[in-house]
């Protein structure tokens, strides 16, 4: 009896510690706008937790006042070309219908296409680098000084064999309006303009407005135009053009299987009045470390290459490797009021790790993926709210920080990874370093954290596959990877056969004894009632 006025305070304090705990759980979360899910393996929607959280969100008003890269003797050429005065110091002021970002990996500068105002600011990952801005680029074949008319795209690519330190930075620029992509050097200088192909080679009925750029290790420019569907116009690094890079498959919708049959049985004359199918063109691309190209697609009627990753020769290795038929985005798209809803991809990022960051513009989320196309965090979402987008165009990422445009709010969130973002992305690399076995305690805490974050089973597997745990692999792979347990089946089927090899060899020999003797004794009880009788 003396023990229950004890069990009382021992009941109240660990309620209100329950209490406390709640409490801090929804004031941690309350500055989250998004809710964290995923998917499991029958592609359902599951709450998860999320691996970034917002981490700030600026816009132009907060990066106060910039200096132009030029010289004053440039300044004063400038003012007398243009008839106004043009200043050093430039009141940076609100961004307007910002389209595109790039961080250059080596000098940790982030690049902002302010398209509205026709400028390129530059400043470092962290905004604490004064802003530069780039609106004025000598041109040494004209003597003049050129302007952007709304640009789209830009990349910055380091050179080691240049004449000097300032011809190493080479930046591209997507000049949409302007009809070309304009190459400069880090001080300003043209040394390339890409424009549109001769009509031999590029239908003259058709616009030429450069939306995006990459380039490759060679020099070669990849120019996405929205209005073809051949793939992105290369050229080569003296600006010549070379060919049309990575174009779409036909979408093979009913109708165009239809006319494909039709074609094989009527005359020529009569197929031709068929409207010829053609592929749906893409939206964005990235260039990787090694080269491969990635491009998105995100018309809503697309169910083709919405995402592919391109060899040097155009071809999709992801078709090769099995995961060309995998969903990107939200797996299932839903009907209200005669509109189909679903992911459109409008931009891709592929960090220096390799791991990939598809943009919804539809819904304003970032769909981020490994190497091998497996999701590891979905985020952000659509509304007015802090982490929350309107109108996204572009997404970068630096380290563990990811980089989101939206052109409407003309603003840029940032998002850091979380806790539980670190310990995946640490049990990752593990694995990717070949270190399997230690890769599997962190795998585990994140099933300790997150029982429904399927991919922690897969990478457990992995782990236990790489290291020869062939059974235990199939129970982490049972009903969360088909391939994964058919690859540790196997493995464990053979090493079956191998642990038990004389045992099966002993059997067969029994067996093989056991039939022979039985066939002599069939023989003399035969002779023995031949004999008889």
């Amino acid at each position: 009896m003396i023990l229950v006025p004890n069990m009382k305070k021992i009941a109240t304090a660990a309620v209100s510690a329950i209490m406390a705990v709640s409490m801090l759980c929804s004031s941690a979360f309350a500055d989250q706008p998004y809710e964290g899910y995923s998917y499991d393996w029958w592609g359902d929607p599951v709450p998860s937790q999320t691996g970034y959280v917002v981490d700030r969100v600026v816009t132009g008003l907060d990066f106060g006042s910039g200096t132009r890269y030029n010289t004053d003797a440039q300044l004063k050429a400038i003012s007398e070309q243009t008839g106004s005065e043009v200043t050093k110091n430039v009141e940076i002021g609100e961004l307007k219908e910002p389209q595109d970002l790039f961080i250059d990996r080596e000098t940790q500068s982030l690049y902002i296409v302010d398209s509205g105002n026709h400028r390129i600011l530059v400043t470092d990952v962290t905004y604490s680098r004064a802003f530069t801005v780039m609106d004025y680029f000598y041109n040494p074949k004209t003597d003049k000084y050129e302007t952007l008319k709304n640009p789209h795209g830009i990349f910055v690519r380091h050179v080691e064999d240049a004449a000097n330190e300032n011809e190493s930075t080479m930046i591209y620029i997507a000049d949409y309006d302007n009809s070309r992509v304009i190459g400069v050097y880090a001080d300003g200088t043209v040394f390339q303009i890409f424009e549109r192909p001769s009509a031999e080679f590029y239908d003259a009925d058709v616009t030429f407005l450069p939306n995006k750029v990459v380039v490759d290790v060679a020099g070669n420019v990849y120019v996405n135009i929205k209005s073809i569907t051949d793939g992105a116009v290369m050229f080569a690094p003296d600006g010549s053009f070379s060919n049309f890079f990575g174009a779409n498959r036909v979408e093979q919708t009913a109708q165009a299987i239809a006319n494909k049959f039709w074609r094989t049985i009527l005359s020529r004359e009569a197929a031709a009045s068929f409207i010829q199918a053609v592929p749906m063109e893409f939206d964005n691309f990235d260039i990787d470390d090694e080269g491969f190209i990635y491009t998105v697609t995100g018309s809503k009627s697309a169910t083709t290459d919405i995402f592919k990753k391109m060899n040097p020769a155009g071809e999709n290795i992801l078709i090769n490797l099995g995961y060309s038929d995998y969903t990107y985005g939200d797996m299932a798209s839903y009907y209200y009021k005669n509109q189909t809803y679903g992911s459109q991809i409008t931009d891709v990022d592929v960090d220096e790790y390799g791991t990939i960051r598809l943009l919804d513009f539809a819904n304003g989320r970032i769909f981020e993926y490994t190497n091998e196309c497996d999701l590891l965090f979905i985020y952000g979402g659509k509304g007015n709210q802090k982490g929350l987008f309107t109108n996204v165009t572009a997404v970068e990422a630096y380290n563990s920080v990811v980089y989101v445009l939206d052109s409407r709010k003309n603003s840029i969130t940032t998002f850091k990874r979380t806790e539980f973002g670190n310990i995946v992305h640490e049990a990752m690399g593990l694995y990717n370093l070949g270190k399997y076995e230690e890769a599997s305690g962190p795998w585990q805490e994140v099933l300790i954290r997150d029982s429904n974050y399927w991919f922690a089973y897969i990478g457990l597997g992995n782990s236990e596959l790489s290291q020869g745990n062939y059974e235990q692999a199939m129970k982490y792979f049972y009903r969360n990877s088909r391939a994964g347990y058919n690859r540790a089946f196997k493995q464990y089927r053979m090493q079956f056969i191998r642990d038990n090899f004389n045992i099966f060899m002993i059997i067969v020999l029994v067996i093989i004894v056991a039939l022979v003797v039985l066939s002599k004794v069939r023989k003399r009880i035969k002779a023995k009632k031949a004999g008889g009788k």
